[in-house]
């Protein structure tokens, strides 16, 4: 073998080595990209309006932003849970309150005041509970957030992409 050969396989070599790296680089660009435009959302309780509130922190909308119903008491004949409606969450940190969430005993729902909602207060609740957060971004792409609500705290410690 010549040289010049030697020569032509390292620079196909290297550049067969610069093009994967260079199709790294961009995969690694578009996943960063794809994190930082996501919606991030959270809910918290704002005492002095004394009411219940998302929070997006991510770059984009959150779209059909809904808590699923949970259960606070499981007892003998009694089920007493909360439904909460379905939003929206517009990005960077904006608030919305959420309204017309619904007690839910033994499959029946109704009305509710701020009494009702007593066990998720954090200065009202006496244990805390799992909530699980769902909503989409403008492209229909599907994410959660899980924490817990209720005694002294909203602690949110995943937030995940779904599909």
């Amino acid at each position: 073998m010549a040289c010049a050969d030697y020569i032509q396989l390292f620079i196909a070599v290297a550049v067969f080595i610069y093009a994967l790296a260079t199709i790294q680089l961009w995969k690694q660009t578009v996943k960063q990209t794809r994190l930082s435009m996501r919606p991030i959302v959270v809910i918290t309780y704002d005492e002095s309006e004394r009411k219940f509130k998302y929070i997006n922190y991510g770059n984009t909308p959150a779209f059909g932003v809904k808590i699923d119903d949970f259960t606070t008491i499981n007892t003998e004949g009694l089920i007493l849970g909360y439904v909460v409606p379905e939003m929206y969450c517009l990005p960077q940190g904006k608030e919305i309150c959420i309204e017309n969430i619904k007690k839910k005993i033994n499959d029946e729902t109704s009305e509710t005041d701020s009494f009702d909602l007593g066990m998720i207060i954090p200065i009202s609740a006496h244990k805390t509970f799992d909530v699980i957060i769902r909503y989409k971004n403008a492209e229909n792409e599907k994410y959660k957030t899980e924490g817990k609500v209720g005694e002294g705290t909203f602690d949110f410690t995943k937030i995940e992409k779904i599909s």
